[in-house]
């Protein structure tokens, strides 16, 4: 849980190895550090007029000593006052601040050791009550005349044990010191809080200044009391840290505890993690060799990915060299599914895809209670199978981590509101800020980045008239962020719900008919020209109407009877549309179709299966359509939106062949079912993107792979 560190031992000069008659010693540099610290500290106290038995404040009394302790934000050294406190009784246990914490600090001395604790269980019930009593209920002179008490009655009954005379000896026979010996003060100087190791070592007037200030504050930093002690005008207090978790880590259950309230970054636990080390271990075991990756290559470059995730083809035949979280994300979720198979052996590619399977419902940033119970189900099986199929070694604390995800979900939510993915795009942002190369880069940075921050926001405040909107998707191209729609009208008069927009498209029974509201964040649109729809496309708009709007009688433009209301047929193209993070586009009869692969629910001919359909985008398009005055349902007429926002797919022809199922990758042929009413979808029913990989089978028959990826790939 903590990190390790590797001590080397140096050859000692330390004051204490100097007055050897060897004259030095071999030690750890740590044990050297800390004996020249004491040395200089011991030195200091000596040759120092001030009575350090004198106590600052009125609270002190109950210190009984207040070691130097590991990270504090500070150089160590010995507390500025001391009450009851022999010369001898430093801390040994002190470590440089630059020093790391390894777990057996915590665990190799008891912070609560009481060795002078009598014998007797009577007498330690005695000890422990008199300290606990004294430290809730009487002030500090009181507590010796309670000890006084009680040691007058233990020798009434004959008892051969007496506490001790003062309430700091007893406080320290029974442990209860230790509680407190992590705290440290320091020097703080009011006006600048300028903060100094010690009354030991701090000057005796402040030394710091004020910026651009050619002289110090020069002001003292003490002031004496009733008794000629220096005590500081004001004190910095400090509780080590590592005293704090010393103590802690005697409470039961408590590692589990602070695991509970640690949040696990999922970007390193599963894709910079487990994926790259078990690929490691495939190329290490000869599993996957040259002519593998080259195989594998070959088949992704015939792979089609949604717009949002890292495409990888150069670094896979090169053995995944330099590859990043994001490519690890794609490498996951994408294309291991279709290229290891029949690479890796059954049972590991088998265990793999529980991997795969747990990422995908983990990655979602949406997901059920029952979802993240079945994610960890998946990676148990994970993990216990890597038991199995490879060496121990292959089991590490990044994979025990796997482990803890699903509580880490529970308590915190989905993962895009904690994992690393943003931090390391800001990464990127930062690193390509261009910079005159002078002093003041840091100003420089803040500033672009604050500049960038907030340009949509800048834009949205300025163009104020609605009348402006337009200018917006010109505007949007400058900015690295999106343009808050806060002054952009919806396509609807009805408000957004997110609730019935999610099942629009999981509830195929009841599909959306293309009017309904779309997020704010939709717009505006990116409008193409008005322009008149295709002739052939133009009668499976009109059959969907007909169908939609349950309007056998809705006639063709072309119809030129005065009797029935006829369907207008210009629309206006869309050159794109972003739906909640995810970003479609038609192909627009060009070769491009990332961000163009979709899937949608549909309900099987018998009414009662619900199928995923897999698509390509040809365009996306608005048509402008008005219910008849002669419409039965005159309430559906007066809140009815006349706009409607639709995608044209043409669908993938459906494969009998279901033996990759259990992967979540599904067959289809790479051609296309003939166009009808059901090419004409609204965009509200879009369930998810998808990737495409095209193979041939043994005896050359070409076939297409879809693998249907998460709804929001990117926080």
């Amino acid at each position: 849980m903590f990190p390790s560190i590797q001590i080397h031992t140096l050859d000692c000069h330390c004051i204490k190895c100097h007055n050897s008659h060897q004259k030095s010693s071999y030690a750890a540099k740590r044990t050297e550090t800390r004996r020249n610290k004491r040395a200089r500290v011991e030195a200091a106290m000596r040759n120092m007029d001030v009575d350090t038995e004198v106590i600052p404040t009125s609270h002190s009394d109950s210190v009984e000593a207040m070691d130097g302790q590991a990270n504090s934000p500070f150089l160590d050294a010995a507390s500025m006052f001391d009450n009851d406190r022999d010369d001898n009784d430093f801390d040994d246990n002190v470590e440089d601040e630059g020093n790391e914490i390894e777990i057996e600090d915590f665990n190799s001395e008891d912070p609560f050791a009481a060795p002078d604790m009598p014998e007797n269980e009577v007498h330690q019930f005695i000890a422990i009550f008199t300290v606990l009593f004294a430290s809730r209920h009487v002030v500090d002179k009181g507590a010796a005349v309670l000890i006084e008490f009680i040691n007058n009655l233990l020798r009434i009954y004959d008892q051969d044990f007496q506490l001790p005379t003062s309430l700091a000896g007893l406080q320290k026979m029974t442990g209860f010191s230790a509680i407190t010996k992590g705290i440290k003060k320091f020097v703080v100087y009011q006006d600048c809080h300028t903060v100094y190791q010690d009354i030991i070592s701090a000057p005796p007037r402040c030394v710091s200044s004020k910026l651009g200030a050619r002289s110090a504050y020069n002001c003292n930093l003490t002031k004496s009391i009733s008794s000629s002690a220096l005590v500081a005008k004001r004190e910095y207090v400090y509780q080590s840290i590592k005293n704090t978790l010393s103590v802690f880590f005697r409470r039961p259950s408590f590692e589990a505890k602070i695991l509970r309230g640690t949040i696990i970054d999922p970007m390193h636990n599963l894709f910079l993690g487990t994926s790259k080390r078990l690929m490691d271990r495939w190329i290490d075991e000869k599993t996957i060799g040259p002519e593998e990756f080259a195989s594998m290559e070959k088949i992704a470059e015939t792979m089609v990915l949604p717009r949002d995730y890292t495409t990888l083809t150069t670094k896979i035949g090169k053995g995944f060299s330099y590859m990043k979280a994001d490519e690890w994300k794609s490498w996951v979720l994408v294309y291991s599914p279709v290229l290891l198979h029949g690479i890796l052996p059954p049972l590991q590619f088998k265990n793999w895809m529980y991997f795969v399977d747990a990422c995908r419902y983990y990655v979602k940033p949406s997901i059920t209670f029952d979802e993240i119970t079945t994610a960890h189900s998946l990676l148990e099986k994970f993990c216990n199978a890597c038991n199995v199929d490879y060496t121990a070694t292959i089991l590490t604390c990044n994979m025990h981590l796997h482990l803890h995800l699903h509580e880490c979900i529970r308590d915190f939510g989905p993962v895009y509101g904690y994992w690393l993915f943003g931090f390391e795009r800001y990464n990127g942002i930062l690193k390509n800020f261009k910079t005159n190369g002078k002093d003041g880069f840091e100003a420089t940075y803040m500033k672009n980045f604050v500049q960038n921050a907030y340009k949509g926001d800048y834009v949205n405040a300025v163009l104020k008239s609605s009348s402006q909107i337009p200018f917006i998707h010109t505007l949007s191209k400058l900015v690295t962020t999106s343009i808050p729609a806060a002054t952009v009208t919806t396509l609807s008069s009805r408000p957004f719900r997110l609730q019935a927009f999610v099942q629009g498209y999981t509830d195929p029974y009841n599909p959306p008919k293309g009017n309904e509201p779309l997020p704010p964040s939709t717009f505006p649109l990116k409008y193409k020209k008005l322009s008149v729809m295709d002739d052939s496309d133009y009668l499976h708009l009109l059959e969907y109407y007909q169908v939609a709007y349950n309007l056998p009688d809705l006639a063709s433009y072309q119809d030129t009877s005065y009797n029935r209301p006829a369907l207008d047929n210009q629309i206006i193209k869309l050159k794109s549309i972003d739906i909640l993070g995810q970003h479609y586009r038609g192909t627009n009869n060009s070769t491009i179709s990332r961000g163009s692969l979709v899937q949608a629910k549909f309900v099987g001919s018998n009414g009662n299966i619900i199928l995923g359909f897999a698509g390509q985008i040809q365009y996306l398009f608005t048509h402008s359509f008005q219910l008849p005055p002669t419409h039965n349902l005159h309430l559906t007429r007066m809140v009815h939106d006349h706009q409607h926002v639709f995608a044209f797919i043409k669908w993938f022809r459906t494969s009998s062949d279901r033996s990759r199922e259990d992967d979540g990758v599904e067959f289809c042929l790479p051609t296309f079912s003939p166009d009808s009413y059901h090419s004409i979808i609204s965009v509200h029913r879009i369930l998810l993107e998808v990737a495409t990989a095209t193979i041939a089978t043994s005896r050359n028959v070409s076939k297409m792979l879809v693998i249907p990826l998460p709804k929001k790939p990117y926080a």
